[in-house]
């Protein structure tokens, strides 16, 4: 009987081993994906029971107009929305090239104040005599040589102290001061810097003597409210929310004098992992 002899040469065997290393790497590539997807749809958020939630109270108006910062989109849009709804006179302060045909539509007068810069922000106090203020400042995704999360809030902060504006509502984001650890992991490493940013504008707000509120979110979308939203005097709680449900709640601690000198954090509990925010 005539034997069969195989060989291997030595290409032949390297290249298989790398061929095995390459699958067994890429196997563990794709667990690592599915394993990252699961936390961040399904998993991520916080199964943690907030306390000192804060019971729905009547509207007190501030008694006269309301100036609000990055009012011309997103989260500050819906809040002046909210205003106009209650009747409230709004003046929203604006850079030269910011898009206003969305406050034109709803009769909101607006005032050209750069936040960067402290002369506009004290001309626009002068403007008219404000009752109240509310300050979604924030930087975008490309906002990262210069944000306004700390230097524009301190300016509206100070412009209003020197106008003797009291009552000023900020909204921040969870992952700020003693949230820290509340937000998930990858916020922690992708939005270090604006968490930083916003502690110090928290921090500035509290040493001042306005009767201030501070609001953070947690996940924020541009997805349907649900109108189960809560504010939580918890560090620890967190949520994803819609950007209405959060207006809604930073125009119920504008007009409920209970909540100054109080920090909250907003709460869905119908949307505790992101997976609520795409599953509606």
């Amino acid at each position: 009987m005539q034997r069969i002899g195989i060989s291997f040469s030595g290409d032949t065997v390297m290249r298989r081993i790398i061929g095995w290393i390459l699958a067994a790497l890429g196997g563990l590539l794709f667990t690592l994906a599915l394993v990252a997807a699961m936390y961040v749809f399904w998993l991520s958020g916080s199964s943690h029971e907030p306390t000192g939630v804060r019971p729905a109270s009547a509207y007190v108006s501030p008694g006269g107009p309301i100036l609000v910062f990055g009012g011309n989109r997103g989260t500050g849009l819906e809040i002046v929305r909210g205003l106009r709804a209650r009747g409230e006179q709004v003046t929203v302060a604006v850079r030269p090239t910011s898009d206003t045909r969305a406050l034109r539509e709803i009769g909101v007068a607006t005032v050209l104040a750069d936040a960067f810069d402290p002369g506009q922000i004290q001309a626009a106090f002068a403007a008219q005599r404000y009752a109240a203020v509310v300050s979604t400042l924030g930087g975008g995704p490309a906002d990262k040589a210069r944000r306004p999360d700390l230097e524009g809030n301190r300016n509206a902060i100070e412009g209003a102290r020197a106008a003797g504006v009291r009552r000023f509502v900020l909204i921040s984001v969870i992952g700020a001061g003693d949230s820290r650890a509340t937000a998930p992991a990858p916020s922690r490493r992708f939005l270090e810097t604006v968490m930083d940013l916003k502690s110090q504008a928290e921090d500035h707000l509290r040493a001042s003597d306005l009767d201030h509120t501070i609001i953070r979110p947690g996940g924020l979308g541009d997805v349907k409210a649900t109108g189960t939203a809560v504010l939580a005097d918890d560090p620890r709680a967190f949520s994803y929310i819609s950007r209405t449900d959060l207006a809604d709640l930073a125009v119920q601690a504008l007009g409920d004098p209970t909540t100054i000198g109080k920090t909250y954090n907003a709460y869905d509990p119908s949307r505790r992992t992101m997976w609520k925010m795409f599953n509606d």
